[in-house]
């Protein structure tokens, strides 16, 4: 199973993404769907096309709305192309930021062969409950690259939390690529101050870094909702990449969730393993799995809504709710 830091018991679901509390709040359609056309500006990098935006019908609880994962309040993205891919100039950076201390938290692979980037973030995340950043690169995955891609990953790390003026365990990294080959780091790193230059709350931003993160992807994917939980309009933003292998467990699958909605962050870390198990889990295309495969997922708090302090709460299954149609999108990006 797809694991969530820290670890916590696994969970069986019958239903794949909502919970109960969805019959109380709207009527059932089960096979409805919201389609519209994915975000796009003029100015976003044009080499692949957006995805469709095939969302599960949440008949008026929610309502799919532009920006992707800088669609909730405090996040900002950016992607460009640094030199890491072998050829092209189809972006190859991508950078979520969050103007606040947020709560994250992270799913990843189970394979025994853990990319350097997922070893490091599984370790930030045993150590600390809040981050500000996710740096993402295409072209090289930095998987079974031993030491030397371990240090390159903290060394990227190090290198974004100076430009940002926030502390190293705030950057979290996520790699996607060529298996066995590390980084470029001086490409990277030299990257580095144009990427964060490029930070914005904008359409954009968040189509291009959701460009940045793909490899061999026909389209890129980005989604947002908006909808209120607690009286209050919260967003959950994300983007995602995945293409061949897609089994067990959301293979060759990387993501980034954003919300502005304010939840305690064991309560957070236990949605969004909720909402993995209902969706990324439930998905078989070639019986292999990725060393590099990354969910990190943030919550800004920034919405003013109340504070969710328990996953048996009401507002709790609101959240989880929109969380688990966000995350089912992703998954008919795979399956369509």
């Amino acid at each position: 199973m797809f694991s969530c830091a820290p670890h916590f018991t696994s969970l069986n679901f019958s239903e794949m993404f909502y919970p109960k509390i969805i019959s109380s709040i709207c009527s059932p359609k089960a096979d409805s769907k919201v389609f519209a056309s994915a975000s796009n500006v003029n100015e976003a990098p044009n080499y692949i096309p957006a995805a469709p935006i095939l969302l599960p019908d949440g008949d008026g609880v929610w309502k799919q709305i532009p920006g992707g994962v800088t669609a909730a309040k405090g996040f900002k993205a950016a992607g460009l192309y640094g030199g890491l891919r072998a050829k092209g100039e189809k972006p190859d950076l991508a950078l979520v930021t969050c103007d606040v201390d947020a709560n994250v938290a992270g799913a990843f692979t189970t394979n025994i062969v853990a990319a350097a980037p997922v070893v490091y973030c599984q370790n930030v995340l045993n150590n600390t409950k809040t981050a500000r950043a996710v740096l993402i690169n295409a072209g090289q995955a930095n998987a079974a690259t031993g030491d030397a891609g371990y240090q390159d990953v903290i060394e990227c790390a190090n290198a974004l939390a100076t430009i940002l003026q926030i502390k190293p365990e705030e950057v979290l990294i996520e790699s996607t690529g060529v298996i066995g080959q590390r980084i470029k780091k001086e490409a990277l790193l030299s990257s580095l101050p144009r990427l964060v230059n490029l930070l914005s709350p904008s359409i954009q931003g968040a189509d291009s870094a959701a460009v940045a993160i793909t490899t061999t992807d026909l389209v890129s994917k980005s989604v947002a909702i908006e909808y209120e939980v607690g009286g209050t309009s919260i967003r959950i933003g994300g983007m995602a990449k995945g293409s061949g292998m897609i089994h067990p467990n959301m293979a060759t699958m990387l993501g980034v969730i954003t919300t502005d909605a304010l939840v305690e962050s064991d309560v957070w870390r236990k949605m969004v393993q909720v909402a993995v198990s209902r969706s990324f889990n439930q998905i078989t295309v070639d019986g292999d799995t990725s060393t590099n495969d990354t969910v990190i997922a943030f919550a800004s708090g920034l919405a003013g809504s109340n504070w969710i302090t328990s996953i048996n709460s009401y507002d709790a299954a609101l959240l989880q709710t929109g969380l688990d149609a966000h995350l089912g999108y992703d998954l008919n990006q795979f399956l369509e």
